[in-house]
């Protein structure tokens, strides 16, 4: 058996970019990849996730980090011309319902002050859980104080990377999409027919979907590696990109394989919590049903109401443990990459 090289251990203790372990040793980035236990790593990541349940508030943030609503101006037909309105009278309750302009503002900086805490939630929870699941790996103990500090030591830095993240989506998107919509526009400009207008549309579509699942299935990978850099390492954003490019290059078929299994693990998860709020929204609106089959609609409604907020109670906690576990897959499987 030809004896395996030593990890090149850094400033922080974590093996050396497997690339550089190649080089040294002269040996291809497939020659230096041993196996990998993909079944220790979800079941530690589950291990830590049940009993460190703290982390799961961390979960609710980090998991929905990314779901930030963006506003949908929609798509009109502007050639359409409706009835002339200009000199009708708007009705009655029209006129009756115009909102305050004052209270308009509030909400709308209710909606962004809301909006701007939970980016931030989400952006110290991220650095909370790789902190706190590699210091758990490696035999140390960490609570929820500790986690916090980790988060928020982190939270410029993390910040810098999504926002770097982000510029590179946005540059995707125009450099595949501008010579596409060019492409489209043109052909629209110059024919009539409906046959090749929908031809050119569908390959269009087909060229732009295939080039994004080409460009993002891999920035998904090496966004998840870039963050524990950062976090781990205490590399810069720009620095955090390219070394963990660099693994992600050096381990191709191992970081594909880990993005398929927690895509089948999210899958099976999702339909085992869709099915378990069902049963558990079932059992728990029983009485509301059978209230307001008796006629006691005040009950029923009293008693839906607690219904609906231990259903929701109980989807927030359950959203949390996933999302921690989540967080924990991809952190463990950073750290058996660099030791490969």
């Amino acid at each position: 058996m030809e004896p395996r090289p030593p990890a090149i251990l850094g400033a922080s203790g974590l093996a050396a970019r497997p690339l550089e372990q190649a080089a040294e040793y002269g040996l291809g980035p497939l020659r230096c990849l041993p196996h990998m236990g993909y079944g220790e790593i979800i079941g530690s990541a589950f291990r830590i996730t049940w009993r460190n349940r703290y982390l799961w508030f961390f979960g609710v943030f980090a998991g929905a980090g990314a779901n930030i609503p963006t506003p949908n101006p929609g798509v009109g037909n502007f050639d359409y011309k409706g009835p002339d309105t200009a000199n009708a009278a708007a009705p009655a309750w029209a006129q009756a319902a115009t909102p305050d302009p004052g209270l308009l503002v509030a909400i709308g900086l209710g909606v962004l002050l809301l909006v701007a805490v939970l980016v931030v939630l989400s952006l110290v929870s991220q650095g909370a859980l790789a902190d706190s699941v590699a210091a758990i790996d490696r035999g140390g103990e960490r609570r929820f104080g500790t986690a916090w500090k980790a988060g928020t030591r982190h939270f410029w830095r993390v910040l810098g990377l999504v926002a770097l993240l982000l510029a590179i989506i946005l540059a995707v998107i125009i450099v595949v999409g501008a010579p596409l919509a060019g492409v489209v526009i043109a052909v629209f400009s110059t024919t009539e027919a409906l046959g090749v207008r929908i031809a050119v549309g569908i390959v269009a579509g087909l060229i732009a979907l295939a080039a994004l699942l080409l460009l993002f299935i891999p920035l998904q990978i090496v966004g998840h590696l870039a963050l524990r850099e950062l976090v781990l390492r205490e590399e810069r954003p720009v620095a955090s990109l390219r070394r963990s490019y660099r693994l992600f290059r050096a381990h191709l078929g191992k970081s594909l394989l880990l993005l398929v299994i927690q895509i089948g693990i999210a899958i099976g998860a999702t339909i085992a919590l869709v099915l378990a709020a069902l049963l558990v929204g079932l059992i728990l609106f029983l009485p509301t049903i059978g209230l307001a089959i008796g006629g006691l609609e005040t009950a029923a409604i009293v008693t839906g109401v607690v219904a609906g907020g231990v259903l929701v109670s109980l989807v927030i906690v359950a959203y949390g443990a996933v999302g921690a576990f989540n967080h924990a897959y991809w952190t463990l499987a950073y750290l058996r990459l660099g030791r490969l």
